[in-house]
């Protein structure tokens, strides 16, 4: 009896999984304006949720999805789009639709998301474990269109992000940090940005900042 309890409990919760497994379209219902998004979601061998999700037409690709539940009919999960937002909502009773709210410090709107094929998870590669010539926070400037901007650059063990000094310091997470050597690659999703730089005698981080297409040399010197 044990052990066909067992069984069916198995067999709900991979029925459970596959609920929700796919791929993932729909919108986030801004007033006046309606935000086209999509999302990956997948179950791992582990049983741990993993996802990823796209703002289309614009620069947020594939961001990592965090904290990511599902209990009942109830799934909740977060990304970093810079800011970190929060999605709770709900299955259909066919599993086709999923509904609910999302939040961020902004406000919250609704959302709604239809799937629409196999789940296609981008997860990003593990960041380097992070030395101590590169810890510390940074600060540099691009210039782009005659226009010059302030970049900060936070890496520690717990937090790895650049701040827009100039937009009340908002943050951007670093979705993954490459150390080779004195070599420093950051890849940062939210923004489809990336930089490559050296590590130079002088203590500066010198190398270019991609963002799009957009390519603008860049150079991190250590705040004191």
């Amino acid at each position: 009896m044990n052990r066909i309890l067992v069984c069916l409990a198995i067999s709900l919760s991979m029925a459970s999984a596959v609920e929700l497994t796919g791929h993932w379209q729909g919108r986030i219902q801004i007033p006046n304006h309606e935000l086209a998004i999509s999302v990956d979601l997948a179950k791992e061998e582990n049983g741990s949720w993993i996802g990823s999700m796209s703002v289309t037409g614009s620069g947020t690709i594939d961001v990592p999805l965090l904290n990511v539940t599902f209990v009942g009919d109830a799934v909740q999960f977060q990304a970093d789009l810079p800011g970190r937002t929060t999605f709770n909502g709900h299955l259909s009773a066919d599993a086709a639709r999923m509904e609910g709210a999302v939040a961020n410090a902004q406000g919250d709107a609704p959302f709604q998301l239809t799937r629409s094929g196999e789940a296609k998870v981008k997860v990003p590669p593990p960041s380097s474990p992070l030395t101590r010539e590169f810890e510390g926070e940074w600060q540099g400037s691009l210039e782009s269109g005659g226009k010059v901007r302030r970049v900060g650059l936070k890496l520690t063990p717990a937090k790895a992000a650049l701040i827009a000094l100039d937009h009340d310091n908002l943050e951007i997470p670093i979705t993954t940090v490459t150390i080779a050597d004195r070599q420093l690659q950051l890849e940062a999703r939210s923004i489809s940005g990336t930089f490559r730089g050296m590590l130079r005698p002088d203590n500066s981080i010198s190398g270019e900042w991609t963002e799009g297409t957009v390519r603008s040399p860049l150079t991190f010197k250590r705040v004191p």
